[in-house]
Parts: structure tokens; C-alpha cells; sequence
């Protein structure tokens, strides 16, 4: 069983709003070139291999959203020996502050994967339509494989809010990773894709949060697992109400 970690975007605070989505939201996700260097000093101090899942590493990290910090998260992994996942919102590609197609292909070549974050990255991909998921899959899929030249294996789930229609549809489109927000390290096969849990990691995670995590600490996971639990009670009863509390719990309106 292996972690698999979620990062979002690495920037300095001025430029924050420029890389990736903006806002305090989205921004509660993101960490400066110094914390985030940190993390990765924790994370590797556990004495884990970290990398891809087909290589057999211990730990593995992933990158939501597809934001411009993109290539220099894969230079500072790289210097470590490290790999990882890039999951890309592909409505977003060549667009400001996002990857562009070169970026994405270059990714691809220095050994990282590169996989879809949906299409146009939904805030409840779990209550839309089993057409409209069709549609966010397929259509990411479709673009990747154009700009890859094959399609791509991966994807991760937008939102954290988790269906069984967000899974059959993944599976149709022909993904064979499917990477949710469920804070468990444990792999389900689910209509032939191997479908894996990961641990979010926010702006004011502390580096040995993410190193427990890393190591599969249980008190760590557990906590996280009950975080996970409420939320995702409240996005059920009602998604309106929850996204109004975590706008301000994020300073918002």
C-alpha cells in the first residue's frame, strides 16, 4: 500500500493568484518555494523511496490543477531522484497562470506522468449527470491524447466529492488510475481501474504532518480521515452550505 500525497501549486505569496486558480480557496492549497522545499526534506528523511506507483515506490506525490508552477515542481523533485504525477485541468491548458502543451509534453518526457484533473474541474463532480461526467472525462482525455500522442492512464478527482457514477464514467473513458481525495492508502479495483486514496495537504500542513503521512502514521491518517468524513457529510446534505462555510473559513465572502 502505497501513500500517495496531494500538493497543488508551489509560489511565492505576490505571485499566488497568478499560478493556478486564484483566490483565498485556492490558495489555502498552495505553498512558497520554502515550506514546499521543507516537505519534501520531511518526506525524505522518513528514508521512503518516492516516485511513481509502476516503479514501486514507498510515497508518492501528486499535483492537482495543472498551474503554471508545474515544471518547477518536477525540477525541484528531480533533484531529489523523485518523480511525480501531474494532474492537469485541461480547459486550462495554454491559458494564463496553467501548463501550456509543451509544458505538458515536456513533463511527460523528463519522466513524470501526466494525468487528467477532469476537463473544466467541477466543484461537485459527484452530482453531475453520468453525461456531463462522460463529458468531462472523455474531453480531457481526448486533449491529453492529443497533445501526448497517446491517452493518458491517470486521472484525479476534482472537489473531493466522490461518486459511484465519477467512478463508472472514469472507467469508461478508459483511465486505469483513477486517484480520489480519501485520506486511505488503500488500491479498490472498481470496473477493471485500480482506484487509490491520498492525503491533501494544505498551505499550513506542517512538513512532519506530510512525513506521517509519508510513513502511513496512524494518528495522522485517522485524523484526517474523520476531517474527511464531515466533509464530505456536508457536501451530501448540501454542497451550497458547506462551499459558504469554507469560504470563510477561508477569510472570504
Amino acid at each position: 500500500m502505497t501513500p500517495m500525497l496531494i500538493y497543488h501549486d508551489v509560489a511565492e505569496p505576490a505571485e499566488a493568484d497568478g499560478v493556478g486558480f486564484p483566490g483565498r480557496l485556492a490558495g489555502r492549497y498552495k505553498h512558497t518555494p520554502d515550506v514546499f522545499e521543507r516537505h519534501l526534506d520531511a518526506i525524505a528523511a522518513t528514508g521512503r523511496s518516492v516516485g511513481l506507483l509502476d516503479a514501486g515506490a514507498d510515497v508518492a506525490l501528486t499535483f492537482d490543477d495543472g498551474g503554471a508552477s508545474a515544471p518547477d515542481i518536477a525540477e525541484r523533485l528531480e533533484r531529489r531522484g523523485w518523480r511525480g504525477y501531474f494532474l492537469v485541468t485541461t480547459a486550462r491548458i495554454d491559458t494564463p497562470g496553467f501548463v501550456t502543451r509543451d509544458q505538458v509534453r515536456e513533463l511527460v518526457e523528463r519522466g513524470h506522468v501526466v494525468g487528467s484533473h477532469s476537463h473544466t474541474h467541477p466543484t461537485y463532480m459527484g452530482r453531475l449527470t453520468a453525461a456531463e461526467l462522460r463529458t468531462e472525462w472523455a474531453e480531457s482525455r481526448d486533449r491529453l491524447a492529443e497533445i501526448l500522442g497517446r491517452p493518458p492512464r491517470a486521472a484525479a478527482v476534482p472537489g473531493g466529492f466522490l461518486s459511484r457514477q465519477v467512478v463508472e464514467e472514469a472507467a469508461r473513458a478508459g483511465y486505469s488510475l483513477l486517484m480520489t481525495s480519501q485520506p486511505t492508502v488503500r488500491a479498490r479495483r472498481r470496473h477493471g481501474m485500480t482506484v487509490h486514496g491520498r492525503y491533501t495537504i494544505w498551505s499550513n500542513t506542517p512538513p512532519a504532518t506530510a512525513a506521517a503521512y509519508a510513513r502511513s502514521g496512524l494518528a495522522a491518517r485517522a485524523r484526517l480521515w474523520a476531517e474527511w468524513q464531515l466533509k464530505s457529510a456536508a457536501k451530501r446534505i448540501s454542497p451550497r452550505v458547506y462551499d459558504r462555510l469554507r469560504r470563510v473559513r477561508a477569510g472570504g465572502i
